[in-house]
């Protein structure tokens, strides 16, 4: 019963933040221009008949045509919503595992080698280095070596933009769980940390069981609870990576395409509304959000079945 309350609880959150985030979209967006001496102004006045009037037409619309409504490229929102989230889905979910994976053999491998001058640089340095330099930065300077091992005929011509190639996704899995990975390593390397010199590692020790063993069987197995609670921040540094690793590499998912619907173009028209693709904003926002709900309902859930004091709160 717990657990269908939590559900139910993040569904509503997310229902009044997406009539938040509608309203937020739909607003008047009309500019108005006069002179003022030699030069033309540029203003902008809200006006409540205007707002609700956006609002009215948005939603008649949606009763109407049945859809969210048609895109710029005189597309239904829904037709553009399923093809960009297949190919945004093809690099979240290895992104999301290979980080996890890396992550935690990284955490493990900081642990392990915290004494050694060594195991630290190449150990904790370079997870912290991992996390302080930016991932923008990072895409950039790989695919700069790429392009230069490329142009010497060091390693075969590839495309290192677009989604057209069919590894055309490597590229983008990689740089999306970069960052990720480092903060796993970190919270990983914390978690072990904490275990340190409890007593069932001290009983296991005097039994002879061996480092290693007792390291991946047992200490480790005792810090997934920690971990699942940096579950939903791992989530939303992927999706906020999403938008800048799809923008660098040209890969056409719902990052890049939600950025392309909410560009102002450098000139417009003064007296007429900003140009934004209104539906597909609303469309791919909204797309994100309800994959936001999934991932929360799945920590949840993870959480629920996983935590082994779940018991004690229920």
């Amino acid at each position: 019963m717990h657990l269908c309350l939590r559900l139910f609880g993040s569904l509503l959150l997310w229902g009044c933040m997406a009539i938040i985030l509608i309203l937020v979209i739909l607003l008047p967006r009309e500019t108005e221009s006069h002179r003022v001496g030699v030069k033309d102004v540029m203003s902008y006045h809200f006006t409540w008949d205007g707002y609700k009037q956006n609002i009215y037409d948005y939603v008649e619309g949606v009763k109407t045509k049945k859809s969210l409504g048609t895109t710029v490229f005189n597309q239904p929102v829904e037709t553009e919503l399923l093809l960009y989230f297949k190919r945004s889905i093809a690099i979240l979910l290895p992104a999301f595992l290979l980080s996890i994976m890396i992550g935690i053999y990284k955490g493990v491998f900081d642990y392990r080698f915290q004494n050694n001058k060594i195991g630290r640089l190449f150990g904790r340095g370079s997870t912290w280095l991992g996390q302080a330099v930016p991932d923008f930065f990072l895409i950039f300077l790989f695919q700069a070596l790429l392009s230069l091992a490329i142009s010497h005929s060091l390693l075969p011509r590839v495309d290192l933009y677009g989604n057209d190639k069919w590894y055309s996704i490597f590229l983008p899995i990689l740089f999306l769980s970069m960052y990720p990975a480092f903060i796993i390593a970190k919270y990983t390397f914390q978690a072990l940390e904490e275990e340190d010199e409890k007593d069932y590692i001290k009983t296991a020790k005097a039994k002879g069981v061996p480092d290693r063993v007792i390291l991946w069987r047992h200490i480790l197995k005792n810090c997934y609870p920690k971990l699942l609670q940096h579950f939903m921040p791992i989530v939303l540094i992927l999706f906020s990576g999403m938008f800048v690793v799809e923008f660098l590499t040209l890969y056409h998912g719902i990052g890049y395409r939600l950025i392309a619907a909410i560009h102002i173009k450098n000139k417009f028209m003064a007296g007429e509304a900003f140009p934004i693709d209104v539906p597909a904003v609303i469309g791919f926002s909204l797309l994100i959000m309800v994959l936001l709900l999934f991932a929360q309902w799945i920590h949840q859930l993870l959480e629920f079945f996983l935590n082994p004091k779940r018991g004690e709160r229920l």
